[in-house]
């Protein structure tokens, strides 16, 4: 139902704003060059992926705007044909929006001539880059919504100062979650007479999700009929995350990270907090270098000053500058390691009149340009194949020490996992229900095993219910449910005739 809502609106805003738009469309500047609109964000590595773009493309010129770039307002601006040619964050959150607006152009036709097609990805992360739509009669549409500006699996970073400092040996290649947990537990460290906020956390990051994938769980069954957020690996999954904050004491809690703040803080962010060493171990993915490295080069500064500042001194009693370890994210010892997928995807408006140009860009971010960009640039891997497969083009000798980080992103890929979608429910709707029982989660610390079930269950079924409604409101879901059914699906485990 609101989704039919925003659509009436968004025609409405059509009717009144097209021909205001029409008139302020940019379309060529003064040189008689093309501009394409890129709404995406203000990373520091914009200018230098604009500027490249423009050089191998004289005829055009690429401009970011970062102030565009929310979802609903990339819709509406759309919807008017007053929005951006190239839309960023496309993603697992965004992209069935987009698609059901019809607001994505498919490329699929032109990705593989124009090299960004499918078959340039990582296997792990082709459920990110396709889009699926429904027709009128209920057959699945698969399209490319786009190609990915960079692309992560999911490490852990770890701090080798703090490990030596304590003389805690470093986590192993193969690190299981009883290993993880007593590492994590050695490395939290409480100053005397402290017992509610330790100066140095073991641990920090780790998502809900990751643990249930890893424990073999998932968002819906296999043909996304119904949702499965109730079952037993995803029960274990959020009382280990409650563990984590609560028994083991390893993950900051709310509490803890707002009693952090009323004392003057870290910074903002586990990021900082493990530049500064106030964490041990951070999940996180390669594109973390990008703010690691300005941490680092800053503490070289301070170093180097404090030698030149005490010529004869002991090195040892200088400043320290991080040293950064990383290997493959923990997993359960009787099942096999799985690492979440991520990508951070641009397409093409569907209602841009230069949508022909806008093909160039999404050509330059699989070409050799931009992959040694966000190869060297630290900010996760390039999404093409051909330039994220080699640790020799991830080296950037301007910093050193991160060899174990290239290594264990790219020993990640293998692993890479997404979690299901379905052609009934919005994704961004799922992540909005379970977030809701998380937030309850972290913000109970006596909340039984029982109590997460009950909640799970509750969430579980509200997500069928809102399938179910969707079935019978939308006539095409409901063709494609009925042959789903056909197939042998699982059906929604509610009454379709209450609804």
């Amino acid at each position: 139902m609101r989704s039919r809502i925003f659509i009436a609106v968004v025609l409405l805003l059509m009717t009144i704003l097209t021909g205001f738009a029409m008139m302020l469309a940019p379309g060529k500047d003064k040189s008689g060059k093309t501009l394409l609109k890129w709404t995406t964000d203000s990373c520091p590595q914009r200018e230098q992926q604009v500027g490249a773009f423009n050089q191998l493309n004289p005829d055009c010129r690429l401009e970011i705007d970062p102030d565009n770039s929310g979802v609903m307002k990339v819709m509406v601006q759309s919807a008017a044909n007053m929005g951006p040619d190239l839309i960023d964050h496309v993603n697992e959150d965004s992209v069935q929006t987009y698609a059901e607006a019809g607001i994505l152009w498919d490329v699929s036709r032109e990705a593989d001539k124009l090299g960004f097609g499918l078959s340039t990805l990582p296997e792990s992360i082709l459920p990110l880059v396709k889009m699926t739509t429904v027709s009128k009669d209920g057959e699945l549409i698969e399209g490319q919504a786009g190609y990915p500006c960079n692309i992560g699996h999911m490490t852990l970073f770890f701090n080798k100062n703090l490990f030596d400092k304590y003389h805690v040996p470093y986590p192993s290649a193969d690190l299981t979650w009883d290993e993880y947990i007593r590492l994590a537990q050695k490395m939290t460290v409480f100053a005397p007479g402290k017992t509610i906020i330790p100066d140095i956390f073991g641990a920090a990051g780790v998502q809900v999700k990751t643990i249930a994938m890893g424990k073999g769980g998932d968002y819906f069954n296999r043909w996304g009929t119904a949702a499965t957020v109730d079952s037993e690996a995803f029960i274990t999954a959020h009382q280990l995350y409650h563990d984590l904050m609560f028994k083991y004491n390893i993950e900051p809690s709310p509490n803890q990270k707002t009693g952090v703040s009323s004392q003057g803080g870290w910074g903002s962010g586990y990021i900082t907090w493990f530049g500064e060493g106030k964490v041990a171990m951070l999940w996180g993915s390669r594109w973390i270098l990008v703010q690691l490295r300005r941490s680092i080069v800053q503490q070289q500064k301070v170093r180097d000053q404090w030698l030149k500042d005490h010529p004869g001194g002991n090195p040892a009693d200088a400043p320290e500058v991080l040293r950064l370890g990383c290997v493959q994210i923990p997993r359960f010892a009787d099942r096999p390691r799985v690492v979440p997928s991520y990508a951070k995807c641009t397409g093409i408006n569907a209602n841009s009149p230069r949508r022909e140009k806008a093909l160039r860009f999404l050509s330059y971010l699989a070409g050799e340009k931009y992959s040694a960009i966000i190869d060297q640039g630290g900010d996760g891997l390039p999404g093409n194949q051909k330039y994220n497969r080699d640790i020799k083009l991830l080296r950037n000798p301007e910093y050193p020490g991160e060899e174990e980080v290239h290594r264990a992103e790219l020993d990640a890929i293998p692993y890479g996992k997404t979690l299901r979608f379905s052609p009934f429910i919005n994704n961004a709707v799922i992540n909005r229900i379970m977030k809701k029982v998380s937030d309850k989660l972290v913000a109970s610390p006596g909340m039984t095993k029982e109590e997460i079930a009950a909640e799970l269950h509750n969430a579980n079924r509200e997500i069928n219910t809102i399938i179910a409604r969707n079935i019978v409101r939308e006539p095409k879901l409901f063709n494609l449910y009925r042959k789903l059914l056909e197939k042998g699906a699982e059906p929604v485990p509610v009454d379709l005739d209450k609804i």
